[in-house]
């Protein structure tokens, strides 16, 4: 029997003997990782990380819960102690502050939900760090005193509340190896410990160790990651946040409220666009759902993040670090929570959101090693699907499965549109190829072969290759072509699934990472 895959606990990698001012060990102690020097003369360490080391749960992650339903008493006492190690996201100028007041004047003027809370992010980011816990708290008092109109004692978000998701900075000198391993490998005179260059950089103002850091630099606020999260519910808005530089602030509001008006809001919107045809019912969350989904996002990311800062994961078949199997692991993670996230966010366009929905899904195929068909496959998803219910809470579920049950429903409705089979009272979708005789699909097979003949479309619908050719023109012309507008929440319910499932995660970066 052959012996099953494992991930190596540990990685052998060079540690520049320069490494924080010559004292490896004191970045071994902030990155919260274990080394044990093997070759004093090639500088090769075995490393791994504290929790491997301890075989304990990391603490990479967390999200604190300041005030709200399951709060005894608020507490952004929190926010004063944090104070020293932050900063604002925006700097304080003269048009920063005149934006902040342009913008509470609009919120007063027009009573539009959007525009309070604009106006609220902005003041919240924008803030001195002394004045943060009194900007937090003022935002949040005002969120639960508001009234219902025509009945100002019923509190629209009387479960409000409010929350800070954070990450340890041990979690950036981890994930930061892979762009400074690669700088050290591509420049031979800092390979040799010549730290001119780096000086030169540094006093200009510079990155010195920068490789592809745009691509994923969500991590050091983590909005990236927690924006498929606050897009759960949409079209309607459970939550809103506001960037720190020690964490992104949350805001819950107890009760989704909708997120777009039935006609163009702006400009925009009046130009040729292809809009949902179908409605979303806004959902009624009970008073500890947004808690308990925060809860479970949270543990997901901190799984999530220990497995893409183990550099053992990101290792050859000799155990030793592969920096650019570590740096493509980190684009490929942040680019499917991001793309999953303007799903969530292009309800208007349904052109945009389906081609989002193939971006994500060839990104899935990376990370699962699942292709497109089966990602597609209505059984594959109502499998998911229920064991993802089985993982969350029913509280957690409020707000984290209706957008994965919508995209369950739209690719049923992908199987209605084979029009022809229906017509003709057969069983599955039928055809004649002249080299192989008579074909059939079942109509879970054709609506997943079709989703990807759409896929293969963004370069031109038809087909070059031979032996499909048939196929394709037989299931686009016994489907309407009537792509259900939740079909692209297929995305959010596979990333629900990666979340739920870190061991499988570790070992498919581990045996797929590309180099």
């Amino acid at each position: 029997m052959a012996k099953a895959a494992t991930v190596p606990t540990a990685a052998v990698m060079y540690i520049p003997r320069w490494l924080w001012g010559g004292d490896p060990s004191a970045f071994f102690s902030e990155a919260r990782l274990r080394g044990q020097l093997l070759d004093p003369d090639a500088g090769s360490w075995r490393v791994r990380t504290d929790e491997g080391w301890r075989r304990s749960r990391p603490s990479l992650v967390t999200v604190s819960h300041l005030a709200g339903p399951g709060v005894q008493r608020p507490r952004f006492d929190v926010l004063r102690r944090l104070a020293a190690t932050d900063t604002p996201a925006v700097v304080s100028s003269d048009s920063i502050a005149d934006e902040i007041n342009r913008l509470g004047k609009r919120a007063a003027e027009t009573g539009n939900p959007a525009d309070a809370i604009a106006h609220s992010q902005l003041q919240i980011m924008a803030v001195r760090s002394v004045e943060l816990p009194d900007a937090v708290r003022g935002v949040y008092e005002n969120l639960v005193d508001v009234g219902l109109v025509g009945d100002p004692g019923e509190k629209v978000f009387a479960n409000a509340g409010v929350h800070i998701f954070q990450r340890a900075p041990a979690l950036i000198h981890r994930l930061k190896v892979a762009s400074v391993w690669l700088r050290v490998l591509s420049d031979d005179k800092l390979g040799l410990g010549d730290l001119s260059q780096i000086k030169v950089a540094a006093a200009a103002g510079e990155n010195a160790f920068a490789s592809s850091q745009g691509l994923y630099d969500g991590i050091y606020t983590l909005d990236a990651y927690i924006a498929p999260l606050l897009g759960a519910l949409s079209p309607a808005v459970w939550s809103f946040h506001a960037v720190r530089m020690i964490g992104t602030i949350a805001y819950t509001l107890g009760q989704p409220i909708a997120g777009t008006h039935g006609t163009a809001a702006e400009l925009l919107h009046v130009l040729p666009n292809q809009d949902a045809y179908e409605s979303s019912k806004i959902p009624a969350l009970s008073a500890n759902a947004s808690t308990a989904s925060l809860d479970w996002w949270a543990d997901g990311l901190n799984d999530l993040f220990a497995i893409l800062g183990d550099p053992a994961v990101f290792t050859d078949g000799d155990g030793s670090y592969v920096p650019a199997k570590h740096l493509h692991a980190l684009m490929t993670v942040e680019q499917l929570f991001r793309r999953v996230a303007s799903i969530q966010t292009s309800y208007r366009d349904a052109n945009a959101r389906r081609t989002l929905l193939f971006t994500v899904l060839d990104t899935l195929e990376r990370l699962t090693g699942r292709d497109l068909p089966a990602l597609c496959s209505l059984q594959l998803a109502q499998k998911t699907f229920s064991t993802l219910t089985e993982d969350i809470s029913a509280n957690a579920g409020e707000v984290l499965l209706p957008g994965a049950k919508r995209a369950i429903t739209a690719l049923e409705e992908v199987q209605e549109g084979f029009f022809i089979k229906r017509q003709t009272g057969t069983l599955d979708i039928e055809w004649n190829d002249p080299r192989t005789g008579p074909r059939r699909l079942t109509p879970a097979e054709a609506a997943a072969q079709y989703i990807k003949i759409l896929r293969d479309s963004t370069h031109g619908h038809g087909s070059n290759r031979v032996n499909q050719v048939v196929r394709t023109n037989a299931l686009l012309t016994h489907h309407n072509g009537n792509i259900p507008h939740d079909l692209a929440l297929l995305g959010y319910l596979y990333l629900l699934d990666l979340i739920s499932r870190p061991e499988d995660l570790r070992m498919a970066l581990h045996q797929g990472g590309k180099t």
